[in-house]
């Protein structure tokens, strides 16, 4: 691998730091030159790096003269990748990429929308860096907070890689500055009876050193025995300065200038604080971490990632400096506190943030690209479904699905059909088009090596007979533009016209080449309507999604106003079959249920909105016990809340899929024969028919399910689950 850098050369922050951790490693793995536009700091400390380097110097940033000798460099030495780093380098680099043929890959550092302070700087670079940026194919982005960014101006997420930065931590000095030695070197004595809290950072607005300062001044309300050190510099210096002398005790906050000797001042702190409004995954933060010092930062870009709350650190929401005091308060009154979250992040970040695994990462991502440059084909899998309805069972179907298939493919390329492609896209990190746009259609299917039709059931005439031809029509399309067609963890039917079930036979027999249903009565209809195909029965793929845990479960019920104990969960849903008495029959069995045990029900809306509606109804008649979240649940919620009750009574197919996931006892209310078939395939007999449901009736069922032992086939079935994922990645990969 042959990769060549360019930079402007002046770079004296994170990018200047990113660059360098990464080329220690680096150059190890790959051969590597970087070029330079100027000759400004980085290029002068490059010069005396072991690194192959060269100057393309301009005459200033619109000098274009410096593009062809680019262009002749790669092309006359073999280079396999362009890795662009920087607004000054994006825009030359769309000027060089017209003369070559290997893939240009920009690292973003920063949110390029805020690069620029100044208002004619802003205007002019930042749009011509926008512009820049849309004609580069490839993004790292250094925080998975980053790549979100990109998605939600409009990137295409399979074109965007993530990468955290590494630290060379054998660099961090074991003898650093010693606390009393630094004090006095910036004029003041060391109190060990003294809690030091610190910042180190440029000043400019994005920093939110304004931040640190007002938060400085609330504690310092509060608290005698404590100094704030600021080290950096910039245009911001003389609005800082007059804000700390606006607080209470503005002797107390020392501002120390730029600081070269990082680590003596890192070794004087007790707490280390990050104030940015807006950050990527800033090296002072490592450098910190190496230091053992626990922190105290706002919950912006990739700072989360190491900063874990009650674990590493503490977190608040950016420029709130009353809630960052209340965090320093707790720190400043519980050293036992601050040693321990100091030992925690000095270790995650030794473990997870390495110059190896930076370096390693870096070369993944070039020859992931490298490969998709020069791929006829843009995706490896196009998944079409039920997706971009607000369904919880088919977004489940859909997170299961793409998490798996990256699991075993970490760089696999995947598109969405989707009713809302958009939103699609930001949630799953995926490309995405609208699932009914015929010239959209053909052109992702002709860019495919795979079609996933699944998981749901998706061809049944039930609903009506369009929804079946749809389907139908996407499978035949994929195969008319010569791509393999996998029905995912189908199920299938009821499919009652004979006429479209001759229809959806001969579509699957000509088209289909790998068949896996999720249960033995998908099977027997689908041999029964004439499919000759082999077909192999698996599981559902939501079954190997994970639920929120406990202490996400907690906060959900508090912001809800759902009282803690235990509970059932319940999902219902609207259906013209329904009993005509279905919601007061409903709403009595489980009420007089929960009253005998000593249980409240908590409600599980599976659509949103759809379900809500009947779900209130059912609540309301239940009295004063039974719950109905505001919100529309993630999937992950919905999984938690019924993996952590002690019954679930479940009405959607994928909430009893989401119990017998987390091996919770289960009641089925019965609208739709693939009820049974789930039922029966897990061994369950737990079931009701909402067209007959009577009290007495459920209440029997309610008793016999609520006596039963856990369910313990669950790992039997995580694992027919996987089969599915290995067929396709087979598949993609033939």
């Amino acid at each position: 691998m042959k990769v060549l850098h360019l930079i402007s050369g002046g770079d004296s922050g994170g990018a200047k730091t990113h660059l360098f951790s990464l080329l220690d490693k680096l150059t190890g793995l790959a051969q590597v030159r970087v070029g330079c536009l100027m000759e400004g700091v980085f290029y002068k400390e490059i010069l005396e790096k072991n690194v192959d380097s060269v100057l393309f110097k301009q005459k200033n940033r619109f000098d274009l003269s410096v593009v062809d000798d680019i262009a002749n460099m790669i092309n006359n030495e073999g280079f396999d990748v362009f890795h662009v780093h920087g607004a000054r380098a994006n825009f030359v680099a769309g000027f060089v990429m017209r003369k070559i043929n290997i893939p240009t890959v920009t690292t973003v550092h920063s949110d390029y929308l805020l690069d620029f302070d100044q208002l004619v700087k802003k205007l002019v670079f930042t749009n011509l860096n926008k512009m820049s940026l849309k004609k580069i194919p490839y993004y790292i982005a250094v925080s998975d907070n980053f790549k979100d960014m990109l998605i939600e101006r409009g990137f295409a997420p399979n074109r965007i890689h993530t990468v955290y930065n590494g630290m060379d931590f054998s660099h961090v000095p074991k003898n650093p500055t010693t606390k009393e030695v630094y004090a006095k070197k910036h004029g003041f004595e060391y109190d060990e009876n003294k809690v030091y809290i610190g910042i180190a950072a440029r000043f400019d607005l994005v920093k939110g050193v304004d931040v640190f300062i007002k938060a400085a001044g609330e504690v310092l309300k509060q608290k005698s025995n404590v100094e704030f050190l600021i080290a950096g510099d910039g245009v911001e210096r003389e609005n800082l300065m007059a804000l700390a002398n606006e607080t209470s005790a503005p002797e107390k906050i020392r501002f120390l200038g730029f600081e070269k000797d990082i680590y003596g001042f890192l070794n004087l702190l007790d707490i280390n604080c990050l104030t940015s409004l807006c950050e990527s995954f800033p090296y002072s933060m490592l450098e910190g971490a190496a230091m053992g010092k626990p922190m105290v930062a706002s919950r912006v870009g990739g700072i989360p990632s190491l900063v874990v709350e009650g674990e590493t650190g503490s977190l608040f929401e950016s420029g709130d400096y009353k809630a960052m005091c209340e965090k320093l308060i707790a720190l400043i009154d519980d050293k036992a506190a601050r040693v321990q979250l100091g030992e925690n992040i000095q270790k995650r970040a030794t473990t997870l943030f390495t110059n190896d695994n930076f370096a390693a990462t870096h070369i993944q991502i070039y020859e992931s690209i490298v490969c998709d440059y020069h791929d006829k084909k843009r995706y490896d899998a196009v998944i079409s479904g039920y997706y971009g309805f607000h369904n919880n069972g088919d977004d489940a179907l859909l997170l299961a699905i793409v998490e798996n298939i990256k699991k075993i493919k970490k760089d696999a390329r995947i598109a969405v059909l989707s009713h809302r492609p958009e939103e699609t896209r930001k949630i799953y990190r995926v490309d995405a088009v609208g699932r009914v746009n015929i010239l959209k259609l053909i052109k992702v299917m002709k860019s495919t090596r795979v079609l996933l039709s699944g998981g749901g059931s998706l061809l049944q005439d039930e609903t009506s007979s369009k929804s079946l031809w749809y389907y139908l029509f996407v499978i035949k399309l994929a195969k008319m533009c010569n791509a393999k067609v996998m029905q995912f963890a189908n199920g299938f039917g009821p499919v009652k016209k004979k006429s479209n079930m001759r229809l959806a036979a001969k579509v699957i027999n000509s088209c289909v080449d790998v068949i896996t249903l999720r249960d033995n009565e998908s099977k027997k209809a689908m041999e029964a309507a004439g499919v000759e195909k082999c077909i192999e029965v698996t599981a559902d793929p939501a079954l190997l999604l994970v639920g929120a845990d406990k202490k996400e479960l907690d906060k959900l019920f508090e912001n809800e106003k759902i009282p803690t104990g235990d509970y059932i969960a319940v999902s219902v849903r609207s259906w013209k079959k329904n009993a005509p008495d279905f919601e007061k029959t409903v709403a009595d069995a489980l009420g007089q249920f929960c009253s005998d045990k000593g249980l409240k029900a908590v409600f599980v809306p599976m659509q949103y909105p759809h379900d809500m509606e009947i779900s209130q109804k059912i609540a309301g008649k239940m009295g004063n016990n039974a719950y109905v979240p505001n919100k529309q649940l993630s999937i992950r919620e919905a999984i938690g809340i019924i993996g952590a009750s002690k019954l679930n009574v479940a009405m959607r197919l994928h909430s009893m899929i989401y119990s017998v996931s987390e091996g919770v006892k289960t009641v089925a209310l019965r609208y739709d024969p693939k009820i049974d078939g789930f039922m029966q395939y897990v061994g369950l007999d737990g079931v009701v028919n909402v067209e007959t449901v009577t009290k007495d009736a459920l209440t029997e069922v309610l008793e016999m399910a609520y006596s039963n032992e856990p369910l313990s086939q669950c790992e039997k079935l995580r694992e027919k689950s996987r089969v599915n994922f290995d067929k396709v990645v087979e598949l993609m990969q033939k």
